[in-house]
């Protein structure tokens, strides 16, 4: 899997609606095994990056596993009250669904692809 990178960001951010979710994400057999919350929580993340990316040296996107508007957007979603501790969890298993991968505090998602 890719990694999202500043192209992607800028191609995604052209997208018209208030959340961008990948339709692969929910309509495919691949990810079918994985928590609808955890589904949302990889769109919030996504969507944290999207709305203030951070950039490594090789031109990849990421964003810090501590930024609040990942709750907040997450708290929007769910329609559920969502705090950092929720959030840690979820982060834990989007890795452990190898979605995301962590380097530190920074979080990098993977781009989510149909392969069927």
């Amino acid at each position: 899997m890719l990694f999202y990178t500043k192209e992607d960001v800028v191609d995604l951010n052209n997208f018209e609606g208030q959340f961008y979710m990948p339709n692969a994400l929910f309509n495919t057999m691949q990810y079918k095994l994985v928590r609808l919350e955890v589904k949302w929580a990889y769109v919030a993340c996504l969507n944290a990056l999207l709305d203030h990316p951070l950039y490594d040296e090789a031109g990849n996107a990421h964003v810090l596993d501590t930024d609040e508007s990942i709750a907040e957007i997450l708290k929007e979603l769910a329609h559920k009250k969502v705090d950092q501790a929720k959030v840690d969890g979820y982060i834990d298993e989007l890795e452990n669904y190898e979605l995301i991968e962590r380097k530190g505090r920074e979080v990098y998602l993977k781009k989510i692809v149909n392969i069927f």
